[in-house]
């Protein structure tokens, strides 16, 4: 029972720690495949010049975003939801401009 009790406590702090440090990741994680995605776009010639820098400038955002949201330590559910929104829409801007008439040769 003595031991139990210790291994039951540590496992509810473990639980109760892992979501946020787990959002955190997801959110890096997905700022790294936009980032191979612009350079894709770029390597194609799909994005201009300025186009990428909008794109990056976008994706800096998020970051400074998620640091705000990390400063006390926490992350709530709206400062996720929040990220996420941001995400998806530089996901679809990512999309528009690599397929629009707009192209680099090279």
């Amino acid at each position: 029972m003595k031991r139990l009790v210790p291994l039951v406590i540590a496992a509810f702090l473990a639980s109760s720690i892992s979501p946020a440090i787990a959002t955190n990741q997801k959110i890096q994680k997905r700022r790294y495949k936009e980032q191979v995605r612009i350079n894709r776009g770029v390597n194609k010639g799909q994005l201009t010049g300025k186009e990428r820098t909008r794109l990056q400038n976008q994706q800096n955002l998020i970051g400074v975003e998620r640091a705000q949201a990390m400063a006390d330590g926490k992350m709530t559910k709206r400062e996720r939801s929040d990220i996420r929104h941001d995400q998806n829409r530089l996901s679809k801007d990512i999309r528009h401009k690599k397929h629009n008439k707009r192209r680099v040769y090279q």
